[in-house]
C-alpha cells in the first residue's frame, strides 16, 4: 500500500487538531468544574440538568415567599402584642379606677391615660407594613383601615379579605387580618347576652351578666327588668314588650326569670328604674374605650344616681375588655399556626435544595482527579504525537539518493 506524503501530512495533522481539541475541552472543564458545559457534552445529561434547575428554582422561590410571609406575620404578631400590652393597662387603669375614694379631677386622669392608649391603638390599626401597605385593610392595601368621622367615631373602611402568599405548589398563606376582625368583631357582653341600665334611672343599681345556662331556652329576643318598687320587678320581652313574669329583688341575688340565662342587680334601683338583657353584639375596641373616656371625664361627686350610671357603663365595658383580648389571642394563634406552618415548609424547601444541588452536582460537575489524571495522559499523548509527526515529515527519498 502506497501512502503519499500528502496523505501522511493531513492524517497527521488531523490526528494533531483532534488531540489539541479534546486537550483544549478538558482544560475548559477543569477551568469551569463542569463536566457538562453544552448539550454536546451529554445530551441526556444536560437535559436532566434542565430539568432539576428549574424544579430547584421553583423551589427557591416558594422559599423567598416562605421568608416574605414569615416576616409579613411576625410584623403582624408584634403589632397584636402591642395592642394586647395596651388593652392590659386600660385594664389596670379600669380596675384602680374604681376605688370610690376617687375625687372627679383624679377619675379625669384615668380618662387621659385611657384616651392615650385608644389614639395608641389607632395607630396600631393602621400600621403599614414595609411596602407602605395598611396591614389591616384586607385586599385594601392602599385605603386606611381605620378612619375618624367628624363626630370622632373611628369606623373600618377596609373589606374583609385576607392577602395571600403561595408558598408551596398547593398551599397559600394569608400574610395579613382584616381589622375588623381583630379591632371591630369583638362581642359585648358575655358573648352571648349584654346587660345594661336606663339612662333615666334614679336608683344605684347596678346590673351584670352572669351565665348562660340553658342555652337551649335563651331566645336572642330584647328582655327588660322593669322595677315597679323598690324591691319588685316585672319582666318584659320582645317588641312590642310582653309582660312574661315577675320577681322580688334581693341584692345582689341571681335572678333567673329571663329563660335560659342568669343575671344579678347590686345596689338600691328606685321605682321606675329599668334594666335591659339582649343578645351580645359585635363593638370595636375604640367605642369600648372611649365609653370609658366619657364615663371617667363625668363628675359624680354627690350624686349617687349618676355613679351607679357611670358604674354599669364601667361593668359593661370591662367585660368588654375581656372580650376584646380573648379575640386578639385568637388571632395571636392563628399567626402563630401560619408561622409554625412556614417554619415547617422552609426546613423542607430547604431539604429539597440540599437535594436537586447534590442530584445536579452529580449529573453536571466534573471528577477533579480523574479529569487531572486524563489531562496528564492526553498531554503526554499529544507531546508524543507532535514529537513523532515531526520526524515523519522529515523523511524524505531525496535524503538516500
Amino acid at each position: 500500500m502506497r501512502i503519499s506524503t500528502s496523505q501522511i501530512f493531513d492524517a497527521g495533522t488531523r490526528g494533531l487538531m483532534s488531540g489539541q481539541s479534546a486537550l483544549y475541552k478538558l482544560q475548559n472543564q477543569l477551568s469551569s468544574g463542569l463536566r457538562i458545559m453544552t448539550a454536546e457534552d451529554d445530551p441526556v445529561g444536560a437535559s436532566q440538568v434542565l430539568l432539576d434547575s428549574q424544579s430547584l428554582n421553583v423551589i427557591r422561590q416558594y422559599a423567598d415567599n416562605q421568608k416574605n410571609a414569615t416576616s409579613h406575620l411576625a410584623f403582624e404578631d408584634d403589632i397584636l402584642k402591642s395592642v394586647v400590652e395596651a388593652v392590659l393597662y386600660v385594664q389596670e387603669r379600669v380596675v384602680a379606677a374604681q376605688n370610690s375614694v376617687y375625687s372627679d379631677d383624679q377619675r379625669v386622669s384615668f380618662s387621659i391615660d385611657i384616651e392615650a392608649k385608644l389614639e395608641a391603638l389607632y395607630a396600631l390599626a393602621n400600621s403599614k407594613d414595609s411596602s407602605g401597605h395598611y396591614i389591616f385593610s384586607g385586599f385594601e392595601g392602599n385605603v386606611q383601615a381605620f378612619q375618624k368621622q367628624s363626630d370622632g367615631t373611628i369606623v373600618y373602611a377596609g373589606d374583609d379579605g385576607q392577602r395571600k402568599l403561595q408558598v408551596d405548589s398547593s398551599r397559600q398563606v394569608s400574610i395579613s387580618d382584616s381589622g375588623r376582625d381583630i379591632f371591630v368583631n369583638n362581642r359585648s357582653g358575655n358573648g352571648v347576652f349584654e346587660t345594661g341600665a336606663g339612662g333615666g334611672n334614679t336608683g344605684t343599681g347596678v346590673i351584670s351578666p352572669n351565665s348562660v345556662n340553658d342555652s337551649s331556652q335563651w331566645t336572642g329576643e330584647q328582655y327588660e327588668l322593669r322595677f315597679t318598687s323598690t324591691t319588685a320587678y316585672q319582666v318584659w320581652e320582645g317588641t312590642p314588650p310582653v309582660q312574661i313574669g315577675t320577681g322580688t329583688y334581693v341584692d345582689g341575688a341571681v335572678i333567673t326569670d329571663i329563660p335560659g340565662i342568669t343575671v344579678s342587680i347590686s345596689g338600691a334601683p328606685a321605682a321606675g328604674d329599668t334594666f335591659t338583657v339582649g343578645p351580645s353584639v359585635n363593638r370595636s375596641i375604640f367605642d369600648t374605650l372611649q365609653a370609658l373616656v366619657d364615663a371617667y371625664k363625668t363628675p359624680v361627686s354627690g350624686n349617687a344616681t349618676l355613679a351607679a350610671q357611670i358604674r354599669n357603663t364601667t361593668v359593661a365595658n370591662m367585660i368588654n375588655l375581656d372580650n376584646i383580648l380573648d379575640n386578639v389571642a385568637g388571632v395571636q394563634a392563628s399567626v402563630g399556626t401560619r408561622m409554625h406552618e412556614l417554619q415547617a415548609l422552609n426546613a423542607t424547601a430547604q431539604d429539597l435544595d440540599v437535594h436537586y444541588e447534590d442530584k445536579i452536582s452529580r449529573i453536571r460537575d466534573l471528577d477533579m482527579v480523574e479529569a487531572i489524571s486524563r489531562f496528564t495522559q492526553q498531554s503526554t499523548q499529544l507531546e508524543a504525537a507532535q514529537k513523532s509527526f515531526a520526524q515523519i515529515i522529515t523523511l524524505s527519498l531525496f535524503n538516500y539518493i
